[in-house]
């Protein structure tokens, strides 16, 4: 369009360049000339054609003679034939003019030699009137072409502002979408660091929603975007209480006199020990044979269970219910998952022992727990492929902390980068990255867990059973028969990381549960050759731990000890009789 308008521009600029030499003032030039022309050629035609009748006439005249008596007309021909006294060029002359076709002419041409001088002025006069009436259109015809040309000149420049506007709305639409393109980009490195957040990062986001709705009076009363993020919070809330997630705000007090989680697992808690007092108390024995090392007096699978409660109440296809709370209902449905996962079975079985003179028997009670998993349910309760997925989703290791707050001994064991930074201070540089984490894993417990004769565990992460109240059943020790938090010995203790450094709970097989069966699984190093991962031993293999590094040519060991109730590092300088005597390189390591 640009370029349409400046070559139109450019041609009404030479158009209007030189008048003088326009095609207007060419055009009436031309006519006048040829107007000239033919009036002088008239005026000559006239001259010549008033000769040539008077000529004709005088000879018509002295010929009258040879007329058709009969007829009193003239002929023509009869002159040819005689030739008296008439030139060839009059004779065919008289001939073109008597014949009938050129009468008309031959009168026009009379007409013409008699008024040659008044057709010469006409023709003078009409080659002004020429002149004015083709100029005088032509003037016409370039004020029309000049107005179109301004016409077109305008609709150009509306067209280039146009499409002006058009290009600064797409520049500016572009923009947008350039804003919206980054903004989309910077939710999605969000967005994924979200996911690499993992738990600490729903659990925020939970935490956050719950907050929001406890202060909800408030913030609405500040309105304008407050308001708004209200709303937006109570619609995610809203969603996720009606679905399997609702489970996480099930903790919530409701002010409607029923119960939340936290009570709900407690109270479940308290009729599991107290089935298993019953069970020894109905059943004299001499002695308790309780699988899992004695801790089967504690539930183990408590996420388990949490995770296959939502499902089957939230995602039920027939009468499914919210899981944000609890009912007399919902307790009852979450009492029979409860049982169903947790077996309880028991036998008493009578030893006879001799030594070749007396006989004496000895009566144990076998007690034998039967924890399931939620896999174990999935055929049990029939779920469908949907039920699946959502169970599936739930025991994802990043909903592990909102789980451990519903049983209600949860503890973050997560270690802050600074605490990682001062564990590495103390570390090779090109340690093994196994054993690094078996270091790291060591210290997430340290002050975290109370020490407990014959405490065991396998979990990845916090063990929903820590600090829980519980019975010390493992013989050989002072507290046996008293009540304590439970929590870890010093072989459990080592077990546990090991376990938690490789995320396998299979790696148990590899390291062993008791100070005995690690020892075995290790190949003895002397002491200055000891690498952080390293087990450390008592001379008698009454006590574990594990070297976490090294500081100022010292040992530090990380163990659980009764001394302190808990697990702590200590700073060794070398071996002694009576305390760490000898350092084993576990097998785990292959190296």
């Amino acid at each position: 369009m640009k370029n349409a308008y400046i070559r139109t521009k450019e041609q009404d600029g030479q158009n209007r360049h030189n008048e003088d030499s326009n095609y207007v003032d060419n055009a009436v030039g031309t006519v006048k000339d040829g107007s000239k022309k033919v009036a002088r050629k008239a005026v000559t035609a006239g001259e010549y054609g008033k000769n040539t009748v008077w000529k004709i006439r005088e000879r018509r005249r002295a010929g009258t003679n040879t007329s058709n008596s009969a007829t009193g007309v003239y002929q023509p021909g009869h002159d040819r034939k005689t030739g008296a006294g008439v030139s060839r060029a009059e004779r065919k002359l008289d001939q073109t003019l008597q014949n009938p076709v050129c009468q008309p002419a031959n009168k026009a041409a009379l007409q013409a030699g008699k008024t040659y001088g008044q057709r010469g002025c006409k023709i003078k006069q009409s080659v002004g009137a020429s002149s004015r009436t083709v100029k005088q259109p032509a003037k016409g015809m370039v004020k029309t072409a000049q107005r179109r040309v301004k016409t077109a000149e305008r609709s150009t420049k509306n067209a280039i502002k146009t499409s002006q506007a058009a290009a600064q709305t797409a520049f500016k639409t572009a923009q947008s979408a350039k804003r919206a393109a980054q903004v989309a980009r910077a939710a999605s490195r969000a967005a994924v660091a979200s996911a690499k957040a993992g738990a600490k990062t729903m659990v925020a986001t939970i935490k956050a929603i719950i907050a929001a709705l406890k202060s909800l009076i408030a913030m609405i009363a500040a309105c304008g975007w407050a308001a708004i993020v209200v709303i937006m919070l109570v619609c995610l809330v809203g969603l996720m209480s009606g679905s399997v997630f609702g489970v996480f705000f099930s903790n919530e007090d409701t002010g409607k006199n029923t119960p939340v989680m936290t009570e709900a697992v407690g109270r479940l808690n308290g009729e599991f020990a107290a089935e298993i007092e019953r069970i020894k108390n109905e059943n004299p024995h001499d002695t308790l044979d309780l699988s899992n090392n004695g801790s089967s007096n504690m539930v183990s699978n408590w996420r388990d269970i949490l995770a296959v409660y939502a499902v089957k109440v939230a995602a039920d296809p027939e009468k499914g219910m919210e899981v944000a709370t609890l009912d007399d209902t919902k307790v009852g449905i979450l009492w029979d998952i409860f049982w169903n996962m947790n077996k309880i079975d028991y036998w008493l079985e009578t030893i006879e022992h001799t030594n070749g003179k007396t006989i004496s028997t000895e009566t144990v009670l076998h007690i034998r727990v039967t924890a399931k998993s939620y896999s174990d349910m999935i055929a049990q309760y029939h779920f469908n492929p949907q039920q699946v997925g959502m169970l599936n989703e739930l025991m994802q290791y990043k909903y592990q902390q909102l789980f451990m707050r519903l049983i209600g001994s949860y503890v973050n064991i997560t270690l802050s980068p600074q605490e990682i930074a001062a564990i590495l201070q103390n570390l090779p540089p090109d340690l093994d990255e196994l054993r690094r984490n078996t270091v790291l894993a060591a210290y997430s417990l340290v002050g975290k867990i109370s020490y407990f004769w014959g405490g065991k565990s396998t979990v990845i992460g916090w063990d929903s059973r820590w600090g829980t109240l519980t019975k010390v059943t493992a013989e050989g020790s002072p507290t046996t028969g008293t009540v304590r938090p439970y929590g870890l010995d010093c072989s459990g203790y080592v077990a546990w990381v090991f376990v938690n450094a490789a995320g396998n709970a299979d790696a148990v097989e590899i390291i062993g549960t008791g100070t005995s069966s690690q020892y075995a699984a290790c190949t003895p190093v002397n002491w200055s050759g000891a690498l952080p991962g390293d087990l450390a031993f008592y001379p008698d293999l009454s006590h574990v731990g594990i070297v976490v590094g090294k500081q100022n040519g010292d040992l530090l060991i990380a163990n659980c000890n009764a001394g302190q109730n808990n697990v702590a590092v200590t700073s060794v300088s070398g071996s002694s009789s009576s305390g760490f005597y000898m350092i084993g390189r576990p097998k785990f390591f292959r190296k």
